[in-house]
């Protein structure tokens, strides 16, 4: 291999000059990079809606959800489809493999866009469909937008000037408003004054219909002017609909007004309302473009917001904060950056400590350089800022600085030996570069397996190996050219003679007297070795496991749900009690309610509810993150108790976003036979004093009014099913019957039937049924035909028997009680029930999903039935599903690698037995720290791997040096751990020292305390039973 120190010497001005661009260039790259929270993550969800007013949930499963899965499904990169048929409505969540690659999101929901085309084709008249994959922005800057004293209309007009506005800055995405209310135009007819004046719906829907349409009427060419033609009438507010005249009764001049209360409104049930602080709000959501600097996107929002305070907003409207990702990223980048400058001093002070001022300042000026030359090289390759990037520094500080230690080492070794300055210099690079580079490459290995890993934690923690390649390899690079030049500038040759005893310390008389017991009792120390790494296996099983921990956030979010059949208005009761119970609280400053679903996808860590008009949640922001510790059990235990009928969870922000921790699904195709193995589940959770907060996706059967007709009298009256549904809407919704502009806003004119006191008719059964065409039966009756013959009915009595209403009653046998569910899940094409619940405060998930599932094996599952893990054991089954499918592949490149270096089997095999030892240092730092083994541990662990081995190489290669220079080899064992002890150590404990800062992590904490622990044990243990494993795999025999 060509010397690299040699060539650093006769080119040392491209040297400097390079590193020169890595400093500057690596400080411009960390100044214009993007900056983020977290790393981006493309969600692999989709959702497709259809709607098909007045169908049950059976009918919705049937006719709608059945053939749209049928049809999705058909795609190659779905996962699974799971739906929920509800009365009126199905939703659908399409989620891809996780294998499915960014680049081909686009395409794939292209497929689905018209596989869902297709499937509409077919579907029941009537029925529309929507999909929605946009699930990928991020809308990171939330505000709620209030106004005290303005009117909704006015709100909406405002939100949408600030909507345009936002959306002109450069890095915005999309800026989305929640919140708007349709507005509507109320018609409601008062049937005793109808009936009075003898006036019939039908003929209201005759004068209302088209009315407003607009109609071409053509160009009138006059001379050389070309003049459209329009016809007046049409009306544009509500007073001049109040004023139409009823059609068929012009001689009476009978108008709206007469027999209707018009007014303006807003269209319910209310599907989506926003509060803030107690106030109506509308949410304004700005989602910055990917690959920006949210930071600066932030700042440009800000700014444009101030224009239009100043310039075109009145006094009182004000975009409040309710979660704000630049101030975030900011404060999270800024505590990185801190952990960084102190893993990187401490660093540097423990190298002047141990390895002399001089040379503990070449190696930590080599660090900086590396660090801030690696933001060059991953701004090129448009990588981004982030607490996983930046920690991923923190992370490599040990490893940064292991080649320069070497190589400072080992010119310091051969200064002192008498070498030439120049040979000194170079002759420790000539003959570790390839093993330096072998050794980096597998720290780089270690991780490959995160990198491949396709799944959401993986990709969430990917930068992790591109910043310890880009950085490891820097190093090795720097650590053959750099530090040989700085070391001729700055390092002094050691005055001690060459005859001066190497090696001779009292640390390394320890060392040698330990190596030489363990040689010659070679048994008993693999023997103790062997029943260490079994404690640690048995142990490993009493600590603390887990996924992903909760991020630390001043803020948390409430979900409530309710029963499906539950009245909106109970939710938006509930939901101002839990607002005004929580703003008694003194650790609580803001609350932010949402009525009917998540208000946006504000941050990349949280669960997207689905929405539901019986469901809402509150945005809780506290004085503190350690307050919301305190008192989140408090509060929680609260609303558990004061709402026992709802589902009241309190969640922390979490990259997992899972809506439930705990979620067992039954699959099977009878309902009936579901819901008793349901229950069990449930009765072994609610039996259980680990879990809470136990419910169900499949709610129970609830009532339903049902019109029993009769065919023949209907007919006899000119009335069908579609007449009966059409007045029923009068009574309970509304008959939309057009729309027409006030302004800038449309309203859709709704036609009812209330009460003279304006109260909603009381009894079904009261209202009339009218047909929406005449009634031709009442007009060929015997009766009028005589009439008719003879000239004696009048114009107003065909009117009345042309549009006659009929009691409901007259129709059949009156309004019946019958049952039915609101809500049937399926998963992949078959019925399913999900039923979860949530670990109570003080038990780890893991812990609490192993006893119920040990308790659920006393469930006997009949034929065609089965269940399935979701929630957080699915998730986490999945992540080392992955994480383990690509380690082989590290496995065998790591040990190409080492082949490689050694032109040999055994010595590979020699370092490979060595890393059962670090599950020694792991288990036992894991009890020490009291730290759950979750995700990140895992991680941790992987790296140990890496550094092991790495460390592993540096000493094998030693032991080679000295038995090929003609050491006997026993004495070469010996002295190769002696002359490798400094170097050894220092690498391992700059890089123990240096993840102090991530100690207090919440996310990387455990991921420090096992490298921490699991590199303590195993370098000190290494450093022993590397060379007896070698004597033994050698067969060399100790005197």
């Amino acid at each position: 291999m060509t010397d690299l120190g040699t060539w650093a010497f006769k080119n040392k001005n491209l040297v400097w000059f390079l590193v020169i661009v890595l400093l500057v260039g690596g400080l411009s790259s960390a100044y214009q990079m993007g900056k983020l929270e977290d790393p981006e993550i493309k969600v692999k969800t989709a959702m497709v809606v259809a709607a098909r007013p007045g169908a049950s949930a059976t009918e919705m499963e049937l006719e709608v959800t059945d053939p749209l899965e049928k049809a999705i499904r058909t795609i190659g990169d779905v996962k699974y489809v799971q739906s929920w048929s509800r009365n009126d409505v199905s939703i659908l969540q399409v989620e891809l493999h996780p294998t499915t690659k960014d680049a081909d999101l686009e395409q794939c929901w292209d497929m689905l866009r018209r596989r869902v085309s297709d499937a509409a084709s077919v579907l029941p008249a009537g029925v529309t469909v929507k999909v929605q994959d946009d699930f990928n922005l991020v809308y990171g800057m939330f505000y709620a937008l209030t106004g005290d004293g303005y009117s909704e209309q006015e709100m909406s007009d405002y939100a949408n000037l600030i909507q345009r506005e936002l959306t002109n800055i450069e890095g915005v995405a999309r800026v989305s408003i929640y919140g708007e209310k349709e507005d509507v135009l109320n018609i409601a007819l008062q049937p005793e004054k109808m009936a009075s004046l003898g006036v019939s719906p039908a003929e209201v829907i005759t004068t209302l219909k088209g009315h407003n349409n607009i109609y071409y009427a053509g160009y009138y060419h006059n001379g050389d002017n070309r003049v459209r033609v329009t016809v007046a009438d049409r009306f544009k507010t509500s007073e001049q609909i109040g004023q139409m005249i009823i059609q068929g009764h012009e001689d009476d001049q009978l108008r709206l007004s007469d027999i209707a209360n018009i007014e303006t409104g807003f269209s319910e049930p209310v599907r989506n309302q926003l509060k803030y602080n107690g106030e109506d709000a509308l949410g304004i959501a700005i989602a910055a473009a990917s690959g920006t600097d949210i930071t600066q996107v932030g700042k440009a929002v800000e700014k444009r917001l101030k224009e239009l305070y100043d310039n075109r907003l009145p006094v009182g409207i004000v975009c409040n904060k309710v979660f704000y990702q630049p101030e975030r990223v900011t404060d999270a980048l800024t505590a990185f950056f801190i952990n960084l400058m102190e893993s990187i001093a401490i660093v540097i002070i423990v190298l002047m400590v141990t390895m002399g001022i001089r040379s503990g300042a070449i190696i930590g000026y080599s660090l900086l350089v590396i660090v801030v030359g690696s933001f060059l090289l991953l701004g090129i390759f448009n990588g981004t800022m982030q607490r996983v990037s930046l920690a991923s520094f923190i992370l490599a500080m040990g490893m940064l600085v292991d080649n320069a230690i070497v190589i400072i080492d080992g010119i310091s070794v051969d200064l002192r030996a008498g070498k030439p300055h120049m040979e000194a210099l170079t002759s420790i690079g000539r003959r570790t570069a390839m093993p330096l580079l072998g050794a980096t490459l597998i720290a780089i290995l270690a991780f490959l397996p995160i990198f491949l890993s396709p799944d959401t934690a993986g990709v969430y923690i990917r930068d992790l190996f591109i910043v310890l390649a880009v950085s490891l390899l820097l190093s090795w690079i720097l650590a053959l050219t750099h530090v040989p030049l700085m070391a001729n500038w700055w390092l002094k040759v050691p005055k001690e003679s060459s005859d001066t005893p190497m090696y001779n310390g009292w640390i390394y008389r320890i060392l040698r007297t330990w190596l030489t017991f363990g040689l010659r009792h070679r048994l008993l120390m693999l023997t103790s070795g062997l029943l260490l790494v079994v404690g640690s296996i048995i142990g490993y099983g009493h600590i603390k496991q887990g996924f992903f921990p909760d991020m630390t956030y001043d803020q948390l979010y409430i979900e409530y749900k309710l029963p499906e059949n539950t009245n909106y208005t109970r939710v938006k009761k509930d939901l101002e009690e839990i607002e005004s119970y929580l703003k008694k609280r003194s650790e609580v400053t803001d609350i932010t309610t949402s009525l009917g679903g998540t208000p946006a996808r504000y941050n990349l860590v949280r669960s997207i509810a689905t929405p539901s008009l019986s469901y809402g949640e509150l945005i809780v922001s506290f004085t503190s993150a350690k307050s919301i510790d305190k008192n989140m059990a408090e509060i929680q235990d609260y609303l558990t108790t004061h709402y026992p009928d709802a589902y009241v969870k309190l969640k922390k922000y979490n990259i997992m976003y899972k809506k439930y921790p705990i979620e067992v699904q039954v699959i099977g195709p009878d309902p009936e036979v579901l819901h008793n193995l349901s229950q069990q589940i449930r009765d072994i959770m609610e039996q259980s004093p680990e879990v809470c907060l136990i419910t169900t996706d499949w709610d129970d059967k609830v009532i339903r009014y049902e019109v029993d007709y009769k065919q023949n009298l209907a007919r006899n009256a000119g009335i069908n099913r579609e007449d009966i549904s059409m007045s029923l809407l009068t009574a309970t919704g509304g008959i939309p019957v057009g729309k027409f502009y006030e302004g800038r806003h449309e309203n859709t004119i709704y036609l009812k039937c209330e009460e003279s006191d304006g109260k909603p008719i009381d009894n079904l059964e009261n209202v009339p049924v009218f047909s929406l065409i005449p009634n031709l039966n009442g007009a060929l009756s015997e009766e009028m035909l005589l009439k008719a013959k003879n000239g004696t009915f009048t114009r107003q009595e065909l009117i009345e028997k042309v549009m006659a209403t009929t009691p409901l009653t007259e129709l059949g046998d009156g309004i019946h009680i019958k049952w039915e569910y609101p809500v049937i899940p399926r998963y992949n094409g078959q019925r399913a029930q999900n039923i979860m619940c949530s670990p109570v405060y003080g038990v780890e998930t893991e812990a609490a999903q192993q006893i119920i599932e040990e308790k659920m094996k006393q469930i006997d599952f009949p034929e065609g039935y089965t269940f399935r893990w979701g929630g957080e054991k699915e998730a986490s089954s999945q992540t080392l599903h992955y994480l383990f499918k690509y380690y082989p592949l590290g496995i065998v490149l790591m040990l190409a690698v080492l082949i490689f270096l050694f032109k040999d089997y055994r010595k590979p095999m020699v370092i490979l037995c060595c890393i059962p030892l670090l599950a020694v240092g792991v288990v036992g730092a894991m009890f020490i720290s009291g730290k759950v083994f979750n995700f990140c541990a895992i991680v941790g662990v992987l790296g140990l791997v890496g550094m092991l081995i790495k460390n592993s190489i540096v000493l094998m290669d030693e032991i080679n040096s000295q038995i090929e220079s003609g050491q006997v080899v026993h004495t070469a064992l010996v002295e190769s751990s002696c002359s490798r002890l400094r170097a050894v150590m220092m690498a391992s404990l700059t890089t123990i020292l240096g993840m102090i800062p991530l100690l207090t992590d919440d996310l990387f904490g455990s991921m420090a305390v096992t490298i921490m622990g699991g590199l303590l044990f195993s370098t000190l243990a290494t450093l022993i039973y590397l060379p007896i494993l070698y004597a033994l795999f050698f067969k060399i025999k100790i005197k």
